[in-house]
């Protein structure tokens, strides 16, 4: 399935919406879970799309009253074009990413284990600052992590 197939997305949100609303859905909490899930997954893949649609629509209109208005060439519009054009670019970034990492274990957690090597001192500095460094980006991306062990000898 493409990502971006809006029509395709929309009609398997409709279909996921459909299955909760038959009888006797919420006694099977596994599958519930698992169409939960999904129906989360793809709403946010449309609303996504559609949110970063709706931006590159408004620029389209502020550059073209922009080039209207020449004569006035009022810098708020233009920096206001530039800085959001830097947003969308961003929200394009990350879309794309997630377009990248949307296979079909890509949703699932991970277990990352840093071991420092036979460096001794050096090593385990080094370690320890790879672990800082992502647990950084982890609370910074809001995704739980914890520090089961990273020992020092």
């Amino acid at each position: 399935m493409n990502l971006f197939d809006i029509a395709k997305l929309k009609q398997e949100l409709n279909e996921l919406e459909q299955q909760t609303l038959q009888e006797g859905f919420w006694n099977d909490s596994k599958n519930s879970g698992i169409v939960l899930q999904k129906t989360k997954t793809i709403k946010s893949k449309i609303d996504k799309y559609t949110k970063i649609t709706n931006e590159i629509n408004n620029l389209l209109e502020m550059s073209e009253l922009l080039s209207i208005e020449s004569e006035a060439n009022d810098d708020s519009l233009v920096s206001d074009i530039i800085e959001n054009t830097k947003s969308i670019q961003k929200e394009i970034d990350n879309l794309e990413i997630q377009t990248l990492l949307s296979g079909k274990y890509d949703i699932n957690n991970a277990i990352v284990t840093i071991h420092p090597g036979a460096g001794g001192t050096e090593s385990q500095d080094w370690a320890e600052m790879l672990y800082r460094m992502y647990t950084r980006w982890a609370n910074k991306e809001r995704i739980f992590c914890t520090r089961i062990g990273l020992f020092r000898r």
